[in-house]
């Protein structure tokens, strides 16, 4: 439980409730009942000012969330279900102080509310009513969690809230700060167990300024939860001083008679304050931040303007040029972050260009787009074939068209020509080779988890359906899961559940609920079909092993 927002004032209030529940085990007087009384109130003006400021913040993560859904709705989520963990215990507890004085008062089902409250009670140094609501009459065996009031429903809620707690703050220090210890506490000089040690046979008094604790401990613990959830907001932010347009020119600055001009015009910002580092070279993008290998270099990177670098070089090679490298750009916390990126450019004299606008082949059955272009000639006087595919005109005018190969051609290559026709002359040009790819086979998800992996069991629990994606494809594919199976070893006993969706059934979804952690669940045989007309379906490579953690 973390104490470091508390005001002085407030753990002056805890180290006196402490000073009191020693004093209990010499005499129970008037004074030191009041005592209580007065922790009591203090608890709940702490508990009232946490709800304040933690509304505050609710309401700023909804205003975050209207704002930027998919930028703010995982911790959105973990907020909204850190805030029911939280109302269902402090209303829990709100109940069993309401029980405990209407027991021990012994009052009437119409007494009015201001009768319930510890103040009025006319019981406060009753000390075996808390027993008989909350632990029972055999200490060695209290209430369950089942029995409405007992301290271990209580406990179990208290789980509850720390489960999730660590399920999304993984700092260990952090989180062990967080959380309502549940462990073993000190009475005379022996360790008891929590509920015990918190609600045996205590004074009335006592066990209601405990419970509020309690109440003012998860308050606390909620504020410092949302306060990491907002704060991870805004960890990968950048902090930029300077905004102003761009324009990027989609076919280049050289435009020749007939052809169309086109450009992006967008909104850039940058830092004035500090220049980012442009490092050329290539790019190893199987580590975490991309990387250049060899180090790079920056030999031809020179910044006209603070925050901007430029990179230029005079060429001389005829042909495609490649280049590309890392931008390095430092976080406000002083973290870097990497973003590597390539780019080409043509060296020619005039000639054929033909540049597919979404990848360097052509996929079997995909609408792919290409651009084509000859120096001096206006698209609109050219037309393109390509061997054994069907080409549509999109926009003749810009020389955009869509190649679409026979989705079962065994074919490896085929030939683009392109013809131009000026002053009624046609002239073909030296066709140009391209690869023929199928489209490979998605890849099988459960909760964003593919091929081995851990997985805790409160996320388990979560999951509904079954996924089928491309990672790193070109082309926006759609794919629908058409059936699946579901294994599960429990006791060296294997069992398996069919769906054929690709949502779980409900007996696979009771199951899941039932796993315990060392256990083992594996979903196979996935089939899937690509969303369009006349796709076949699929049987998936390889299975979804889940080890619950």
């Amino acid at each position: 439980m973390s104490l470091g927002d508390m005001e002085p004032r407030q753990k002056m209030i805890n180290l006196m409730y402490l000073v009191l529940l020693c004093m209990l085990a010499m005499n129970v007087s008037k004074e030191i009942l009041q005592s209580f009384l007065i922790i009591n109130e203090g608890l709940e003006r702490t508990t009232e000012n946490f709800e304040s400021k933690i509304d505050h913040t609710y309401a700023e993560f909804s205003r975050k969330m209207a704002a930027d859904p998919e930028k703010v709705k995982e911790n959105y989520e973990h907020a909204q279900e850190l805030k029911e963990n939280a109302d269902d215990i402090v209303e829990f507890i709100a109940r069993v102080k309401k029980e405990l004085v209407r027991v021990a008062d012994a009052l009437p089902e119409d007494a009015p509310d201001s009768a319930y409250l510890i103040e009025h009670c006319h019981s406060k140094d009753n000390q075996d009513v808390g027993s008989q609501i909350m632990v029972g009459p055999d200490h060695n065996n209290p209430w369950p969690a089942t029995q409405d009031f007992s301290a271990l429903q209580l406990k179990s809620k208290i789980e509850v809230f720390n489960e999730h707690l660590a399920s999304f703050v993984h700092n260990k220090e952090a989180v062990a700060e967080m959380q309502i210890p549940l462990g073993e506490v000190k009475e005379h000089g022996h360790d008891v167990v929590w509920e015990i040690g918190n609600f045996d046979h205590l004074p009335l008094a006592a066990t209601v300024t405990n419970l509020t604790r309690f109440q003012a401990a998860i308050r606390n613990s909620e504020a410092d939860a949302l306060k990491r959830l907002m704060s991870e907001l805004g960890e990968n932010d950048f902090a930029f001083d300077a905004i102003g347009v761009s324009v990027i020119p989609r076919n280049g600055t050289y435009i020749t008679q007939g052809d169309s001009f086109q450009a992006d015009v967008v909104i850039a910002a940058w830092s004035t304050t500090k220049n980012p580092r442009l490092l050329i070279g290539e790019v190893d993008t199987t580590k975490d931040q991309p990387e250049i290998i060899g180090g790079g270099d920056s030999s031809n990177v020179y910044f006209e303007r603070k925050g901007v670098p430029t990179y230029g070089l005079k060429t001389s090679t005829l042909g495609e040029q490649k280049w590309g490298g890392v931008l390095v750009v430092e976080k406000p916390n002083g973290d870097v972050k990497n973003f590597a990126f390539e780019h080409k450019y043509m060296v020619a004299k005039p000639s054929l260009v033909v540049s597919p606008t979404a990848m360097n082949v052509f996929y079997k059955g995909l609408d792919n787009p290409v651009d084509i272009s000859v120096s001096g000639v206006g698209s609109e006087k050219l037309s393109l074939s390509v061997s054994g595919c069907r080409v549509t005109p999109k926009n003749k005018a810009t020389g955009s068209y869509v190649v679409v190969p026979d989705a079962k051609s065994k074919a490896k290559t085929v030939k683009v020509s392109v013809t131009a026709t000026i002053d009624g002359q046609k002239t073909t040009y030296k066709p140009i080779e391209y690869r023929l790819k199928s489209v490979p086979k998605p890849i099988p998800f459960f909760i964003g988890a593919k091929g081995s992996a851990d997985m805790k069991r409160s996320k388990l629990r979560t999951g509904k359906f079954l996924t089928a994606k491309l990672e790193d494809f070109l082309f926006d594919l759609r794919f629908k899961v058409l059936s699946f199976e579901m294994i599960v070893t429990v006791n060296g006993k294997q069992s398996t559940e069919k769906s054929k969706s690709g949502r779980l059934t409900g007996n696979m979804t009771k199951i899941l609920k039932s796993m315990k952690p060392g256990q083992t669940v594996i979903f196979h045989k996935v089939v899937a079909k690509m969303d369009k007309p006349g796709a076949s379906k699929v049987v998936l490579d390889g299975s979804i092993i889940i080890h619950v953690k």
